[in-house]
């Protein structure tokens, strides 16, 4: 069972460990842009000693650090070390999202100094204790009946679970006093994980308990359950303090696809009337997905639906435009405020059934252009996103667009156009 088990947390405290310092890297950019924000170093500080010290209690490295220094449970102290550091840098993240900047680097030495004087203490207890033969599963409970050994261990778990619960406590009430989504999202994952390592510790300590009382039928809470939900914990702590910033990109990112999407009947139905104006070939929206640079594609979207609204104008003159409206207004299809857009998609809808059947601008023709004009980025994508919605709609009632040939701003294939009079 030791030796299963053995290998069992050092594949999973090797894959904690990579995952936390992978978090640190990611994390490490943005404390480049921003050196002096004590809470971000901090929460860099976090991901650093809590991935290292998966690392280091991996059974596989605990027992070849052991056998290279002579000291068999070295890593304990190494591990437990690394994690009041971690814990050190979890509280001092706290105070520096929750105090004025100035209040909290007046609590740093303190904060720094209780931390410290904790792993001194553990430090000194551990050398003191005789701890005979490697114990990378079961150093609690194996030398729960040690004093000096006990003393450690007691120091470990009051530190660690303290910060877990001070980090609790500050993250789940903030969370809903937050009005960024992705935040409350973050603070809400922050305390459940928290409350998951708080389990790692009661574990422990129901192990080392039992131990006391001359029982071992709790061992297994202590080596098995606890590093479990340590891991769980580690894993959704590392998620909740990562996710503002690849889950704001991740919103990004969905609602330029979804704007993508939407535009893309559209803009196909552009491109086949104006060929000239597509810089990338119409291919399925779903292609998108994969696209890298999907901001660039829907910034391209943009300027070819609006080229192609310029080139198609000609074909749909004021008068035929007054009419649109007229027929919109008479069939109530109009609800509201968006009539300028089921106008918008109609005239675009009968300037390309035009140009399809082959005929061309009179030279008569004189549009007034879209009813929306520039603007940022935003707002043109906004209203495209809503032209495109009633365009989908227009077809279906071919009943609002007029004859083709019933108004002299364009032309049939066989008449050649003349400025100046109809044809």
């Amino acid at each position: 069972m030791t030796r299963t088990l053995e290998y069992v947390f050092s594949f999973t405290h090797t894959l904690s460990g990579v995952i936390s310092l992978s978090a640190f890297g990611y994390k490490w950019r943005d404390l480049r842009r921003d050196p002096r924000n004590l809470a971000l170093r901090a929460l860099c500080g976090t991901r650093l000693f809590n991935g290292l010290a998966y690392l280091v209690l991996a059974p596989m490295t605990y027992l070849w650090i052991g056998r290279l220094t002579g000291i068999p449970n070295l890593c304990t102290l190494l591990g437990h070390s690394s994690i009041v550091l971690a814990a050190l840098s979890a509280h001092v993240m706290m105070t520096g999202w929750f105090r004025s900047p100035d209040e909290a680097r007046r609590r740093l030495p303190k904060l720094a100094a209780l931390y410290l004087l904790a792993i001194a203490v553990m430090a000194a207890f551990f050398f003191a204790a005789p701890l005979p033969g490697a114990h990378p599963i079961d150093f609690e409970v194996h030398f729960a009946t040690q004093p000096t050994a006990g003393v450690y261990v007691a120091v470990f778990l009051v530190t660690y679970g303290l910060n877990l619960a001070n980090t609790a406590r500050y993250t789940w009430p903030s969370s809903r006093a937050v009005v960024r989504p992705w935040l409350a999202q973050s603070l809400r994952l922050a305390a459940v994980g928290s409350v998951f390592v708080l389990g790692f510790i009661l574990g422990k300590l129901i192990g080392v308990v039992g131990r006391w009382f001359g029982q071992t039928a709790l061992d297994q809470v202590a080596v098995l359950w606890s590093p479990l939900m340590a891991s769980a914990g580690s894993m959704v702590i590392v998620v909740g303090f990562t996710m503002p910033g690849w889950g704001a990109a991740l919103s990004r990112r969905q609602e330029r696809y979804g704007s993508y999407r939407t535009l893309h009947p559209l803009w196909s139905s552009l491109c086949e009337a104006a060929p000239g104006i597509a810089l990338f070939e119409p291919r399925s929206p779903h292609r998108a997905l994969w696209t890298r640079d999907l901001h660039t594609r829907l910034y391209r979207m943009v300027i070819e639906i609006r080229d192609g609204q310029r080139l198609l104008r000609p074909y749909v003159c004021d008068a035929c435009e007054d009419r649109l409206r007229t027929g919109l207004r008479e069939s109530d299809v109009v609800r509201g405020d968006n009539g300028d857009l089921l106008l918008e998609a109609a005239v675009l809808s009968l300037a390309m059934r035009r140009k399809r059947a082959g005929r061309r601008p009179s030279g008569n023709s004189a549009g007034t252009g879209s009813r929306q004009s520039g603007g940022e980025f935003a707002d043109e994508l906004t209203w495209l996103r809503h032209v495109a919605v009633a365009y989908a709609r227009v077809p279906a009632d071919r009943g609002l667009l007029p004859d083709l040939d019933r108004c002299d701003c364009t032309v049939a294939p066989s008449l050649r156009p003349v400025r100046g009079g109809a044809a």
